[in-house]
């Protein structure tokens, strides 16, 4: 299929989306389509947009999106260490206010 034949069987709406990554579809085999729509169903999107930059013709759009998702994963690392961080000190004073209360009636 070619690029245009897509953009035929696409949506109005779409065709802007079908023009920037159009072009990393058409190049692939019909096994990497499977392959790459199989990354896509097991919710590995990172993976599949990994798939679709690789094949633009644009390095440097697949190289920012790399350092981008790596400050991403980095901030998403920061904050589950806040969260877990949070989840601590709640736990901690819940435990004291148990002992508290165990204490008051006589247990």
């Amino acid at each position: 299929m070619t690029l245009n034949e897509l953009l035929d069987k696409a949506p109005d709406q779409f065709k802007p989306v079908v023009q920037r990554y159009g072009p990393a579809l058409v190049v692939m085999t019909a096994e990497q389509f499977c392959e790459w729509l199989e990354l896509l169903l097991l919710g590995k999107t990172y993976d599949a947009m990994a798939a679709i930059y690789e094949r633009l013709p644009n390095a440097d759009l697949f190289a920012a999106w790399q350092a981008n998702a790596a400050d991403w994963d980095a901030a998403n690392l920061a904050q589950a260490d806040r969260i877990q961080l949070q989840r601590d000190a709640a736990m901690a004073v819940l435990k004291v206010l148990l002992a508290v209360t165990l204490a008051a009636v006589g247990l």
